[in-house]
């Protein structure tokens, strides 16, 4: 494979929508899949659940946005003084902000097309949730107690069982050739409606690589996505900025210096998580629940973390998986734990995991990409192995 197709795919690595296991399950586009035997005459259609390979994208997108939403929020209003919106007897609960935000959600969904519209109706979604959920204090008290400390504790378990939730909605280790075509629909629409680059249209054929490929539609959909040009370079200074950045970026996160960086800062960060119990104040009368919950959340994403370093040798990109899951139960439970301590400080602590999951969901779809590269180089007989990530 030379380095200008290398190069295209990893530019569009960014947007890998696979989930855990598909890094053993892609195919290059043109292998075919075997499909059951056709009864005589056209076959019944009787698709009904169909699940979207980026769908776990979306979920994660609305969960740490919702989130983030309830730990801003508050930080807001403790550094701020509890202010209200409103005068006498009006007040402006930004519980009706967040209906707003799900309503516009629900309008965006129905109205538009494309991958630019999904990403703000779930981002408002998610934001108009987190709005939504903040004052559950106030509607399972009398007295409409915002402050009722058990509230924290009933998000956290919603929150926990929405995890799992779109977990298991968002695997699609097990996705057959009918879901694989009707995915890559998605894909070709994408084509319609924008540019894409060479990385993008190598991600849609990955995925229609799962497909019959004896099927005719799926024959001529490759045909169109195969036909598909990448987009020439932009007159826009502020878009060849940008894409300096990201081809800067993608460059940064393939280095071995930066990856073993990255190792080294999860080891740091597994022995602080896992010194948790430790260091924790068993004073009588002084240890409270939320202290527990705190010190088990640091423990658990300690524990995550060291699973995906003892996978590391074995596969880089389980490994890469171990430290996200390690990310998110750190922003989404050990974080509600550190804002009902402090509200203003924990905010910076939101903010460098955010960071921190960037670059490690990034890092997975760079290895997704490399996993690409070397299926295309199995399909070929291997004769680009040199060229491999």
């Amino acid at each position: 494979m030379n380095s200008r197709r290398r190069q295209a795919i990893e530019r569009g690595a960014g947007g890998a929508p696979f989930s855990d296991a598909t890094d053993t399950g892609l195919r290059p586009a043109g292998e075919a899949v075997a499909a059951a035997p056709a009864a005589d005459g056209a076959p019944a259609k009787g698709l009904y659940f169909v699940r979207r390979v980026t769908a776990m994208r979306d979920f994660e997108l609305f969960f740490v946005s919702s989130v983030a939403t309830i730990l801003l929020v508050r930080s807001i209003l403790a550094a701020t003084g509890w202010p209200q919106l409103g005068d006498g007897k009006i007040h402006f609960a930004h519980l009706l902000w967040g209906g707003i935000g799900m309503l516009l959600a629900f309008i965006l969904f129905m109205a538009m097309q494309g991958r630019l519209w999904d990403f703000l109706a779930t981002l408002s979604a998610g934001i108009g949730f987190g709005l939504f959920l903040d004052e559950l204090g106030k509607f399972i008290t009398s007295d409409n107690d915002y402050f009722f400390q058990p509230a924290v504790a009933i998000m956290y378990v919603l929150f926990v069982v929405l995890f799992f939730l779109f977990r298991w909605l968002g695997r699609v280790d097990k996705m057959g050739p009918e879901t694989a075509l009707v995915n890559s629909f998605d894909f070709a629409k994408e084509a319609v409606m924008r540019s894409m680059n060479e990385g993008e249209r190598d991600q849609a054929l990955y995925v229609l690589g799962r497909a019959d490929q004896s099927d005719t539609m799926v024959q001529a959909l490759t045909a169109v996505l195969t036909g598909v040009k990448p987009p020439p370079a932009s007159s826009n200074a502020a878009v060849r900025a940008w894409e300096g950045i990201h081809a800067w970026y993608q460059r940064l996160i393939a280095r071995r210096w930066f990856r073993r960086f990255v190792v080294g800062w999860f080891i740091v960060t597994s022995v602080l998580s896992l010194l948790g119990l430790f260091i924790l104040d068993a004073t009588p009368g002084q240890l409270n629940l939320m202290d527990v919950g705190g010190a088990l959340a640091n423990v658990l994403t300690g524990a995550l973390v060291v699973i995906g370093l003892v996978r590391w040798r074995r596969s880089k990109l389980s490994a890469f998986r171990w430290f996200e899951r390690g990310a998110l139960v750190a922003i989404l439970v050990g974080q509600f734990f550190s804002f009902y301590h402090n509200q203003v400080v924990a905010i910076f602590g939101l903010l460098w995991l955010l960071l921190q999951l960037a670059v490690i969901r990034s890092m997975v779809s760079a290895e997704l990409a490399s996993a690409a590269i070397r299926l295309q180089d199995a399909s070929s007989g291997g004769a680009h192995g040199a060229h491999q990530v």
